[in-house]
């Protein structure tokens, strides 16, 4: 459904319809499928949270392999949550998550202050928001390349824009 219309035009009984179960058992779960779609959403920024805690480490480039093994085994999770029409910005939420505990160099760049140099602020708007745009994509078109590949070009995207 969601490839057809945005989430905000979806009713409950299209849902039930489309997942073939009545009413009431969509009741026993959520509240409305507003509670459906905040579950999913936590249930993403929960396993970033889980990455993160269990990585315990401080190369940036392991946990985002971490994360995108995990975008790879949840594929249907990730594919929902990063279509336009979910209208979530929980990947850029988990994203952000990962940016905390970016190493020293990256979180150098990116404490500086934004508002007196406006470059660097849209530098980073510019590979975030890039980078999000790539996972998408890398999800929509059936994950090809594996995790590490994706790490390594959001790593070097990062490095050459931000990091001068």
């Amino acid at each position: 459904m969601l490839r057809e219309k945005p989430f905000h035009k979806i009713s409950l009984t299209e849902v039930c319809k489309c997942m073939e179960i009545n009413r009431t058992t969509f009741y026993k779960y959520y509240k409305d499928i507003y509670d459906w779609k905040e579950q999913l959403e936590q249930e993403c920024l929960h396993r970033t949270e889980d990455i993160l805690a269990n990585c315990g480490l401080d190369d940036m480039r392991e946990i985002l392999t971490q994360q995108f093994k995990d975008m790879r085994e949840n594929v249907e999770l990730y594919g929902l949550i990063s279509s336009p029409n979910f209208e979530s910005n929980v990947l850029e939420l988990s994203i952000s998550m990962i940016l905390d505990k970016a190493d020293t160099e990256t979180k150098k760049y990116l404490s500086l202050d934004m508002e007196k140099d406006y470059k660097r602020k849209w530098d980073c708007y510019f590979v975030i928001y890039g980078c999000l745009g790539v996972i998408e994509c890398w999800i929509k078109e059936g994950i090809k390349e594996t995790p590490e590949e994706l790490a390594d070009y959001y790593m070097n995207s990062l490095r050459q824009s931000l990091i001068r």
